[in-house]
């Protein structure tokens, strides 16, 4: 079997070369599917993300989440990872609240990544979920993220906040080599199906 780093590397050069016709509808269709699943209708707050590198576009919730009175945050790296081995090293992820796109709203954070400028910080509990990206996926919910571990960390920190994964179909694959501090999300969406 391929490695994680090879296995993340193939298919993230896939997910690269989608169009950006196809990623908007795709993006479409899997915020529709989100939008249909009991732990989005039930949360209070909706955690998205900044899509960077042709990530599936999950800011497209940010306005029906707040018409649905839920509140929405973005991450926020705000130790970046140093890469010397302890967790502390490996950089912190909060989540601060999302007001916009507008330049008053945004500001670039780690790793290239847009951030949002407000101080306010999520408090997370049993009404939080977590929409998050990840480079490879399985039917069975194992996931290979980016290699920073930042979700992982939260949500081991975090274990009573829900989690939605999302990508593309293209993203699935029938096995991964996974360890034991790799988390499954509860749900992984992609345009044709929801595996929960």
């Amino acid at each position: 079997m391929l490695t994680k780093k090879e296995i993340r590397k193939a298919v993230l050069a896939e997910r690269s070369a989608i169009d950006e016709e196809t990623a908007a509808l795709a993006a479409q269709v899997i915020c529709r599917r989100i939008m249909d699943i009991d732990v989005y209708e039930e949360a209070t707050d909706v955690c998205l993300y900044m899509p960077t590198r042709n990530e599936v576009d999950v800011l497209l919730l940010a306005e029906p989440a707040e018409a649905a009175g839920k509140r929405v945050w973005v991450p926020k790296v705000v130790e970046k990872a140093t890469g010397k081995g302890d967790a502390k090293a490996a950089g912190t992820m909060v989540f601060n609240r999302f007001t916009g796109l507008g330049e008053e709203d945004i500001i670039t954070g780690a790793y290239d990544i847009r951030e949002s400028r407000s101080e306010e910080i999520l408090e997370p509990g049993e009404g939080t979920l977590i929409i998050m990206p990840g480079a490879v996926f399985t039917p069975w919910k194992d996931r290979i993220g980016y290699g920073g571990g930042f979700y992982d960390r939260f949500l081991d920190e975090h274990p009573e906040c829900k989690t939605i994964a999302v990508c593309y179909d293209l993203q699935v694959v029938d096995e991964l080599p996974v360890e034991a501090h790799d988390r499954k999300p509860d749900y992984v969406v992609c345009e044709t199906s929801v595996f929960r």
